[in-house]
């Protein structure tokens, strides 16, 4: 039982230690194959979703779902962006840019992480992970997993951040 409390009370150590690091120095690739230095997400000034996901985790699609439904009006109160960054691997990685399209995710940015170096060096483990970086890139919220409603609290966090 202690071994547990111990293991636990590391996690929590690890996962705080995250939450106070900023965006890492990694290149991804966009949807038309070009290389895109991470930390350029950040260009504009404005809080950052930062959204992990791959094609056929089904929680993935909908937290992706309901930010996109839910993106306009947020942007009538709040400045921010979402980039949604798929951990395909390179074969799958074909679909991507066929999914977003036929969903009509339009308002997001979407990266592809085929080989996983950024989804590694923001220790992300299970899918869907979302972070919210403040307009400097400094992880301020992380959530992992998706029920319905998530994308509220993700809002509130937003909001923090005006």
């Amino acid at each position: 039982m202690k071994k547990f409390f111990l293991a636990l009370a590391l996690a929590f150590v690890s996962f705080s230690a995250f939450a106070q690091k900023a965006l890492p120095k990694v290149e991804v690739t966009t949807l038309e194959g070009q290389a895109f230095q991470i930390q350029d997400v950040l260009n504009e000034g404005v809080p950052v979703i930062l959204s992990f996901w791959y094609t056929t985790c089904k929680p993935c699609l909908q937290e992706l779902g309901a930010l996109n439904d839910a993106y306009a009006d947020w942007q009538a109160e709040a400045k921010f962006k979402v980039v949604a960054v798929s951990t395909d691997d390179a074969r799958s990685s074909a679909k991507v840019a066929p999914m977003v399209n036929g969903r009509g995710w339009s308002d997001f940015t979407f990266l592809l992480d085929t080989n996983g170096d950024l989804r590694r060096a923001m220790s992300v483990q299970t899918q869907p992970t979302v972070f919210i970086l403040d307009k400097n890139g400094k992880v301020v919220y992380t959530h992992t997993g998706y029920t319905p409603g998530n994308e509220e609290e993700l809002f509130d966090e937003i909001l923090k951040l005006q």
